[in-house]
């Protein structure tokens, strides 16, 4: 199955959720045109659903006589639409965040790592259920908090949005918490919370402007 030739620019930006952990919001993206080759399952194309008229970004999970069919690598069910290789505009080839690029596999590595990467999901998903209970008593109880005032070093930053002040608690370089504009309570990563006490954290009452960011 082959699609016709594409004029469509070699560079966009990835806007959305559909494709984590592939690809985030911001990346760029390098796309070619196929050119007379295959499509192949597991690829990342760029294409216009049937009806739209706005590009989209999803992975082909499978393809025959009747079509195309592509899912998000962060979603769970099959797009309803089946493309035809006149709607499909390129494949994505390389993607880069900030100074970090990397190769965007496709065929059937692409399909091997999304496969491993839903059935790995699945397994942290079972298991996050099954111990739920445990963690959520653990965080309540703040068994490991005393443990981890005298192991683990945290601070909290605060940045100036268009909509106010946003603190980040970090541990090292990692941000595993942030109480964003307008809200009360603090978002803090699993499994962080095990050892944060929320209660110790500032509350986001002022605004804080210039940089360096503030640290307290």
């Amino acid at each position: 199955m082959k699609p016709v030739e594409s004029t469509e620019p070699k560079r966009t930006t990835y806007i959305g959720p559909s494709m984590n952990p592939t690809l985030k919001s911001g990346d760029w993206l390098q796309i070619i045109a196929y050119n007379g080759q295959k499509i192949r399952r597991g690829d990342v194309i760029v294409f216009i659903p049937p009806e739209g008229n706005s590009k989209i970004i999803h992975r082909v999970i499978s393809l025959d006589s009747k079509g195309i069919k592509t899912r998000g690598d962060n979603c769970n069910h099959i797009d309803p639409w089946v493309l035809s290789p006149d709607q499909i505009l390129g494949r994505v080839v390389c993607a880069g965040r900030e100074n970090r690029r990397w190769r965007v596999v496709g065929g059937l590595r692409g399909f091997i790592w999304i496969t491993t990467l839903k059935a790995i999901r699945s397994v942290y998903s079972s298991l996050a259920y099954l111990l739920r209970p445990a963690y959520h008593w653990v965080v309540k109880n703040g068994v490991l908090r005393e443990w981890r005032s005298a192991q683990i070093k945290t601070r909290v930053i605060s940045f100036k949005r268009s909509d106010g002040t946003e603190l980040q608690l970090l541990m090292g370089r990692r941000v595993i918490g942030k109480l964003l504009p307008g809200m009360t309570r603090w978002r803090i990563r699993r499994p962080y919370r095990l050892f944060v006490d929320e209660e110790t954290l500032p509350e986001n009452k002022t605004e804080v402007s210039g940089v360096p960011p503030t640290l307290y």
